[in-house]
């Protein structure tokens, strides 16, 4: 009789809309299942069906109390002290109101992703945005959502305008309430620059395999638009640290070199896609070995 198959839980917030964006890790668990894994998917925190490995897959920036119970439940969860990746947590660009000159700055949200998961789960709670989920369930919706609190006085807004950060050429233009909030940070703005392009590397990662990556655009803040260059460049020990200090197990580290410097913009626990899988397959072949890592 063969051995039974491996099993994988994936655990994920249910108001995740886990399918309804592309993920890396839908890719991987194609890959896996291909190899003779299988996999679920977990949203129900008092669901704890046996399982090999779990992997903790939180869109949210701080995992819920109810998510790390589950994840405690398995015998080895990916992951599982990655429970708080807000830009506080990690950032070594943040500046206050005072203090030396930083040149141009950046407003972000503290929370990953631009802060709009925090913001769909504040707005389903509330009776227009449940009535719209019904309507939307593919939650288009938000859209609409995010330019609402765009319109917010700044010491109250959740995400800094409709679509994306706000750069500014001094730190005295920032708005006074961006001070006061909460939710946003100040960075010193550090753009790595490749003649006249803007440079954001990509270090992803799971268990020992890794791969880097890097994606070019004419505006500072780079985001992706489903094309990333394959580099060789080895991945700086700066990073290693973090990422050791953080507990990462799988993920996505985003950074610059600017003036020999380091620069960390962001780290991520659900690396998303393009929709073209076949953009990712070297990316695939690559990390999807890395799962057995957490068989031993």
């Amino acid at each position: 009789m063969s051995p039974a198959a491996p099993t994988l839980a994936v655990l994920a917030h249910e108001a995740d809309g886990f399918w309804s964006e592309n993920r890396l890790v839908h890719l991987l668990m194609a890959r896996w299942e291909a190899a003779g894994w299988r996999t679920r998917l977990v949203t129900d925190p008092d669901d704890s069906a046996p399982a090999d490995i779990a992997i903790l897959h939180v869109s949210l920036s701080v995992v819920p109390e109810s998510l790390r119970r589950l994840a405690d439940r398995y015998p080895r969860t990916i992951n599982r002290q990655v429970l708080d990746i807000r830009k506080r947590s990690y950032s070594r660009l943040r500046v206050g109101p005072e203090g030396p000159d930083p040149g141009p700055v950046i407003v972000k949200t503290d929370a990953n992703a631009g802060g709009w998961r925090e913001l769909r789960g504040a707005f389903l709670s509330t009776a227009p945005g449940r009535l719209l989920a019904r309507v939307d369930p593919r939650a288009r919706f938000y859209g609409h959502a995010l330019r609402l609190e765009s319109l917010r006085p700044w010491h109250a807004r959740r995400v800094p305008r409709f679509r994306g950060y706000v750069v500014y050429p001094r730190r005295d233009l920032v708005p006074e309430g961006v001070w006061r909030n909460p939710h946003l940070v100040v960075e010193r703005l550090a753009a790595e620059r490749d003649g006249d392009r803007y440079v954001c590397r990509h270090w992803l990662f799971l268990g020992s395999r890794e791969v880097m990556r890097r994606t070019r655009s004419p505006e500072p803040v780079v985001k992706f638009r489903g094309v990333m260059e394959r580099t060789d460049d080895p991945v700086p020990d700066e990073l290693r640290r973090v990422r050791a200090r953080m507990g990462f197990d799988y993920g996505k580290f985003d950074y610059g070199i600017v003036d020999g410097e380091v620069v960390l913009y962001d780290v991520n626990r659900t690396p998303g896609a393009a929709a073209d899988p076949r953009v990712h397959v070297v990316t695939v072949d690559a990390l999807a070995p890395g799962l057995d890592d957490f068989l031993a």
